[in-house]
């Protein structure tokens, strides 16, 4: 409970500076499913980011149309960046969710979003583990890193 008051709390903070640092002269604002995003996800905000040159602060917003969605990531992808937000969510059906980062862009038409479904995860670090046997040692320090990113996002632990 006192974890997700805590990321609620945060969540806020850091929307709050983002928008706190928004000229509404130049925004480029976005609403409605544009085709650049995957079935649940739409861009809310694709702005210039203040004062600074290639920076724009793009948000999005994750939906549960027809089912409930688990999330585990969200891969936000510029021209020239590539920034993965570990989210570890559930998304009740009608309901939605944000994210959003400042990101590197030499086009803010360039800015686009995937999500990491949670079950991808499972599947991914459970295709670790059996593979984890037969490789090298090298593979194995690789593999390992990518089993650990996927824990830290999804807290999950297969077990086989």
């Amino acid at each position: 409970m006192k974890k997700q008051v805590i990321g609620y709390a945060t969540s806020i903070l850091i929307l709050t500076i983002v928008f706190s640092a928004i000229q509404p002269t130049e925004a480029v604002t976005y609403s409605g499913h544009d085709g650049s995003v995957s079935e649940y996800l739409e861009k809310v905000t694709v702005k210039p980011y203040q004062n600074k040159k290639d920076y724009w602060v793009y948000i999005i917003k994750a939906c549960a149309t027809d089912h409930a969605l688990g999330v585990s990531g969200v891969i936000l992808k510029s021209d020239t960046e590539k920034i993965v937000l570990g989210v570890n969510k559930s998304i009740k059906k009608g309901d939605c969710s944000h994210y959003g980062a400042v990101m590197k862009a030499k086009d803010g038409r360039s800015l686009g979003a995937e999500l990491i479904h949670k079950h991808e995860s499972v599947e991914k670090q459970i295709q670790i583990i059996k593979d984890i046997k037969n490789a090298s040692s090298s593979q194995k320090k690789i593999m390992m890193q990518e089993y650990m990113k996927i824990y830290m996002m999804t807290g999950f632990l297969p077990r086989m």
